[in-house]
């Protein structure tokens, strides 16, 4: 699923449905907008107003720019809290501290200024400017024409209050924003605002049926592991399941030489899942590749490096506690116009690939995922 290149590539069909071309594969944009809403903390917070919205991931930003202005709108009948922030400005007067080495490599102390850091009292915080950058980043995106104006006219609010935008072009998102539990109540908004502006990937706007950007292939392959473990993550609430990503493996090492620790790489899996009312455990490896290689006779065969890696993954954590001793593996690959599930016992182990196919309903999707771990899970 990859270019020639190593990226794929927004671009649009002749009809303006967005999708995304990889190596002349196409996955309509409206799954690549689940995935998003998959990965995202507001989906697996699970807000009433996402109930059926994995079934329309089309609608997804008029969901979410309702969210947006209606509580932008809410937080403008009362003036913003501000809070302090760090600044830099040239200033006649020294406050705070001082920048040295702006300060005499741009000789301001010849014209009678010094540049100085300090904390201010503003409006203009990262969180404020997220939000403003959202409603922007949104706006273009929705089919309903009143809800886009709205959006625009909530981002002109903030920004006759001082509120600025995130610099989107060097890279500036949400790295400045952090939720504690104090932020209850600004944590759906703000939510919400990070998965609209990934709605953009990977920078800049783009429309469906106007304009284009790059995804790489490193890119969708975080998105599409991130994708998988939100969604097992929701899917298994209700279900008992502790569902974990980026848990290592220990190698059980004994009799090491001086050495191996500097060289021995680490086992990480990318899905982690423990189902403790029924005694299951079932370990899932992402992969960005076909999910078939071709074999010494011209026969195509499960990738064995992919087994090997998986068979590896399941032996090493068997006696890590009950669970261990019969954990399945699963490797679970992105496909566009294929389907695969397969699987085996070795070892007292259920092993198996599967795959899933993105050119499908986000309903079959959705399907295609939930199928995928029940020979492991029930």
């Amino acid at each position: 699923m990859s270019s020639p290149d190593g990226a794929a590539s927004w671009t649009t069909t002749a009809g303006g449905d967005g999708v995304v071309v990889a190596g002349g594969v196409e996955i309509p944009l409206r799954n690549v907008w689940l995935l998003l809403l998959y990965a995202s903390e507001l989906y697996q917070s699970g807000p009433e107003a996402f109930d059926g919205m994995e079934d329309y991931p089309e609608k997804l930003p008029e969901l979410l720019a309702e969210l947006l202005a209606a509580s932008t709108e809410d937080r403008l009948r009362r003036p913003l809290t501000p809070s302090f922030a760090r600044t830099s400005r040239d200033l006649s007067r020294v406050r705070g501290g001082i920048d040295t080495l702006r300060t005499e490599s741009h000789q301001l102390l010849s014209r009678g200024l010094v540049a100085c850091r300090f904390d201010e009292l503003t409006v203009d915080t990262p969180r404020n400017r997220m939000i403003r950058t959202a409603l922007e980043s949104v706006a273009p995106l929705c089919s309903e024409e009143e809800l886009s104006r709205r959006c625009r006219a909530q981002s002109q609010r903030l920004a006759s209050l001082g509120v600025g935008l995130l610099n989107r072009r060097a890279g500036e998102r949400d790295a400045n924003v952090r939720l504690t539990r104090n932020d209850a109540r600004d944590r759906s908004i703000l939510l919400a605002a990070k998965l609209a502006l990934e709605l953009a990937l990977p920078s800049g706007y783009m429309t469906p049926g106007h304009g284009r950007g790059d995804l790489s292939e490193r890119q969708f392959r975080h998105l599409f592991e991130r994708a998988i473990g939100g969604f097992y993550t929701a899917h298994g609430t209700g279900r008992g399941w502790t569902v974990q990503r980026g848990r290592k493996v220990d190698w059980k090492a004994s009799e090491a030489t001086l050495g191996l620790a500097a060289v021995l790489p680490h086992m990480m899996t990318d899905v982690w899942i423990d189902d403790g009312l029924r005694g299951r455990r079932l370990i899932i490896d992402t992969k960005f590749t076909s999910a078939l290689s071709s074999g010494r006779f011209a026969k195509e065969t499960l990738r064995s490096g992919h087994l090997y890696q998986l068979y590896a993954y399941v032996r090493a954590q068997e006696s890590s506690d009950p669970l261990g001793a019969s954990a399945g593996g699963l490797l679970l690959y992105p496909a566009v116009g294929t389907s695969l599930a397969e699987s085996f016992v070795t070892a007292g182990h259920r092993l198996g690939a599967a795959t899933v196919d993105l050119s499908q309903s986000s309903v079959e999707v959705r399907d295609q995922l939930i199928a995928a771990v029940k020979p492991y899970l029930g």
